[in-house]
């Protein structure tokens, strides 16, 4: 699959199973079925370990090798827990920046994919040429939650549809307004499609999402559901308690 067109891919597995799109569905494609169709697999004997890496690799007791490609990958380096590093990628919070041993061939490492709203957008594109229907397509990845046991689902690149439903000024069931809530509708239908595709090894590299509550929309992608790390309650109270502790 390593270097074959992701559209060609999709476009033949929704045949096999006699799945025609229709508009308004959202299709939720594996991350590591994007990144083998885009060669983001990383050789891990090839790797160039820097004094960074082999210092962050004996800290946190992980292999030098993949020490190295998260520090390439990573936007920011929070922290770290045996085996893993806390990192920001692309705005969002993540273990290893994405980089990931597991399903991914032996001796290497799967890398998410370098642009994944682009890919997104064309495997859009075409679905909706060979079908001829407006769609959603979404990246999907697994993540955890600070403080809760297991993985669920995260888009980290989307088309078609808004990822945010804002509900501030609508009111609540006792006639409040609502200040602050909005739903993450594209991280919930990640982790539906999550929910199926699941860890191991079932083999299911995307799942058609039918009746989803959209909103379409042709300029939408995952930046829209990004907070900076001042904003975010977890991240910036994590970069606090580090700069306290540097100054303690």
């Amino acid at each position: 699959m390593v270097g074959r067109s992701l559209a060609r891919i999709v476009l033949q597995a929704t045949e096999k199973q006699n799945l025609r799109p229709r508009s308004g569905d959202v299709l939720a494609v594996a991350s590591k079925v994007v990144s083998t169709c885009e060669n983001r697999i990383a050789m891990l004997d090839d790797v160039r370990i820097s004094d960074k890496a082999s210092r962050l690799g004996r800290r946190w007791r992980m292999d030098e090798r993949l020490a190295a490609l998260v520090l390439d990958e990573a936007d920011v380096i929070l922290g770290g827990v045996r085996g893993f590093l806390l990192t920001v990628k692309n705005g969002i919070l993540t273990a290893n920046a994405g980089v990931d041993v597991k399903n991914s061939p032996p001796g290497t490492a799967t890398l998410w994919p370098r642009h994944p709203d682009a890919s997104a957008r064309a495997l859009r594109s075409a679905l909706q040429n060979s079908h001829g229907v407006r769609v959603g397509v979404e990246i999907v990845d697994s993540r955890l939650t600070p403080l809760r046991l297991g993985t669920t689902g995260l888009a980290i690149g989307l088309s078609g549809f808004l990822p945010i439903d804002d509900h501030r000024d609508k009111p609540d069931l006792y006639r409040r307004k609502v200040r602050v809530t909005r739903s993450n509708v594209a991280d919930d239908l990640a982790a539906s499609a999550h929910l199926l595709m699941s860890e191991t090894r079932e083999r299911i590299g995307a799942v058609l999402i039918r009746n989803a509550p959209i909103v379409p929309s042709e300029s939408a992608n995952s930046q829209s559901a990004v907070l900076t790390i001042g904003r975010c309650l977890i991240t910036s109270n994590i970069v606090s308690v580090r700069k306290r502790l540097r100054c303690s």
